[in-house]
């Protein structure tokens, strides 16, 4: 049997599919999370200061605003976890949310095992991503300049704004800069040991990054890919 949670982590479910909303918030109820079930997207965005949520699990297709949109205004004004639910199962429909800032997509129907598995390791990482051992807490290299004990970046004399997910991912980079990453390692490590394919999780986030400390993105100088192999944060000074 299955241990209840002992924590005090609220999680959103957003999903005007009662019966899948009703799904997950007994499973997760049944887990010890707190749960607050909404019907459209656009509810939780003034109760999101409020509440502190530790997780967003959304669907997509919702009544007035989508998830894909709610996705980006969240993004505005927080880091929370999002993870995503959809029947949709190409894999343009999970850049997308990815590339919005969502940290997880499932597709419907899942696995109420699986889903319960993907939450815990969000949280998780939430808290802080593994591989920290023995690793280097600081980085510098010319205009980047990377603080991992205060969650601190700073590109261009400028400090950068990441979500949890982009930080975990940085974490890993840092933690072997200098070295070949291979994707699945970085998503092991920056996701939890429940992934192993998603390789698009990883290229999209290395965008991402790379449009926050790179002054041009499509032509790199600090997040390297190395092809056939990975990805390589070149050596600090």
């Amino acid at each position: 049997m299955t241990q209840a949670a002992t924590n005090d982590d609220l999680i959103y479910v957003v999903d005007d599919d009662r019966s899948i909303s009703k799904l997950v918030a007994i499973n997760l109820t049944a887990r010890g999370y707190q749960v607050k079930q909404f019907d459209k997207g656009n509810e939780i965005l003034d109760r999101l200061n409020s509440d502190g949520p530790s997780l967003i699990i959304m669907d997509i297709l919702m009544p007035g605003a989508n998830g894909l949109e709610v996705t980006r205004k969240v993004r505005q004004v927080s880091t929370v976890p999002i993870m995503i639910l959809s029947v949709r199962d190409e894999t343009s429909s999970k850049l997308a949310a990815l590339d919005l800032g969502a940290d997880d997509y499932v597709t419907k129907p899942f696995r109420v095992e699986e889903l319960l598995a993907r939450v815990r390791a969000i949280l998780r990482r939430s808290a802080w991503p593994a591989d920290s051992s023995g690793a280097e807490s600081q980085y510098q290299c010319g205009e980047l300049s990377i603080d991992l004990e205060c969650r601190e970046v700073s590109s261009h004399e400028e400090s950068v704004h990441l979500t949890q997910q982009e930080w975990a991912i940085l974490k890993v980079l840092v933690n072997h800069a200098g070295s070949v990453v291979t994707p699945r390692h970085i998503l092991q490590r920056a996701w939890g040991e429940e992934y192993g394919d998603e390789d698009d999780y990883v290229r999209t986030y290395i965008t991402r990054l790379r449009k926050k400390l790179e002054r041009e993105p499509r032509n790199p100088r600090f997040i390297l890919l190395e092809r056939g192999l990975g990805y390589r944060l070149i050596k600090g000074e």
